[in-house]
């Protein structure tokens, strides 16, 4: 049946009640529609901002343990760095006990060497401007500890403008005079000198004749490459230090 039909058949007036009920029940239909579409972007949208909200919360939590291993492994590092340097502090001081303990071996324990008279703990420090200092201690290390005495006289070997050179105690005015010792258990020994500007010094010589009283104990002589035996200044505190004696 058409539109006109259906005019036709109920009137004008008729008609158009009809097409007035058939538009409220669409617009009835459209709004309730609609209701339901804006319910369901509602829901959606809540439902988003729950889980944003569970999202920040997460992110948060474990943005504080980023922030908590930061500082866990920062403090992890600055006690790995402490024990680090107490490791290299107790080495080094472990190292100096063994030294010293050495040393006083020889002193006290003298059935280690049959020697009269041993030059020990040799180093030459440069103190720049072709100034030298000379430490070393004497000891005597035999079993009999009766006051031993002489002079030790040093010879520096090296090279002069091409030429080999050797400059002796009481030889020149570089290194200065013998070294007079006496002493029962051991002496200590700092001297300064200096050598020429150009020269090279490749060796320390050491020579001495030990007596006991007057008696005559032994010659003693050692040589040393002066590479083995110069250090580093920046190593241990350099100063004039008195002849000390034991």
């Amino acid at each position: 049946m058409t539109t006109d039909q259906l005019k036709t058949l109920l009137g004008n007036h008729k008609f158009a009640l009809l097409v007035a009920f058939l538009m409220l029940i669409m617009l009835g239909f459209g709004f309730q529609l609609a209701r339901y579409i804006d319910k369901g972007d509602r829901l959606i949208v809540k439902a988003q901002k729950e889980t944003i909200a569970i999202l920040s919360n997460e992110n948060n939590k474990l943005t504080t343990r980023v922030n908590q291993l930061d500082v866990e492994m920062e403090l992890t590092q600055l006690e790995s760095e402490s024990l680090t340097k107490t490791l290299v502090e107790t080495r080094r001081q472990l190292e100096e006990q063994q030294q010293l303990l050495t040393f006083y071996e020889r002193v006290v324990a003298p059935e280690k060497s049959d020697s009269v008279f041993v030059a020990d703990d040799i180093e030459v420090f440069s103190l720049g401007d072709n100034n030298y200092q000379l430490r070393m201690v004497l000891l005597q290390p035999t079993q009999q500890k009766s006051v031993i005495n002489g002079s030790l006289q040093l010879s520096i070997k090296g090279a002069l403008g091409g030429k080999t050179v050797a400059y002796t105690t009481n030889g020149d005015n570089f290194i200065g005079d013998d070294i007079a010792f006496r002493f029962r258990y051991f002496q200590a020994v700092s001297v300064d000198f200096s050598l020429p500007e150009t020269f090279e010094p490749e060796s320390l010589s050491m020579s001495t004749t030990v007596y006991r009283y007057k008696t005559n104990k032994g010659n003693y002589e050692r040589t040393l490459l002066w590479s083995d035996i110069e250090t580093d200044i920046s190593r241990s505190d350099v100063s004039q230090s008195p002849v000390s004696t034991l």
